[in-house]
């Protein structure tokens, strides 16, 4: 049983050292189209977590490449899904998401292989305006900015690991 144990853990770490490096950048944040926490907290701490969050979703999706290459993101707009509505929650400002709200995430890539040479670059405006309300619904609603991730993941899946595939 502890042998079990100790492949898992092993084929875990394995796992994450041949992900591709990543970097992330947010470029001129304070331009951002729409990054307003509303009245639920500060700016400054919603800040934080929106780019960590999307940080820890670039890192995640890109376990899904080779180890040898790496990826450089600089992020230069966000507009996130849905709106602030003014003097809603107990008279302070709370974001709602309708079926007409989809967020949008701008920005710039670079993938190098090992030797530093530029495989794939481009600046991507991912943005899904028929995104699954009802899966924010059930799921979204208990995980920070489950819409823009989910457009991050999708991009790899649909966009990145297919065209590292073909090299």
């Amino acid at each position: 049983m502890k042998i079990t144990y100790a492949l898992i853990i092993a084929a875990c770490f394995s796992l994450s050292a041949h992900a591709a490096n990543v970097s992330v950048d947010f470029v001129k944040k304070e331009q951002y189209k729409d990054i307003h926490a509303g009245g639920t907290q500060s700016q400054p701490r919603f800040e934080e977590k929106l780019f960590k969050t999307l940080e820890k979703s670039f890192a995640k999706n890109a376990e899904k490449l080779p180890g040898d290459l790496s990826l450089k993101i600089s992020v230069l707009d966000i507009d996130l899904a849905g709106a602030v509505a003014h003097g809603l929650g107990m008279g302070q400002d709370i974001r709602q998401i309708s079926d007409k709200d989809f967020p949008r995430v701008l920005f710039y890539m670079i993938l190098e292989n090992k030797d530093g040479e530029i495989v794939f670059q481009g600046r991507q405006n991912l943005k899904e305006k028929r995104l699954r309300h009802g899966d924010f619904r059930m799921k979204g609603s208990q995980s920070d900015f489950f819409m823009e991730t989910g457009l991050i993941t999708k991009w790899f899946d649909t966009v990145l690991v297919p065209a590292v595939a073909k090299l």
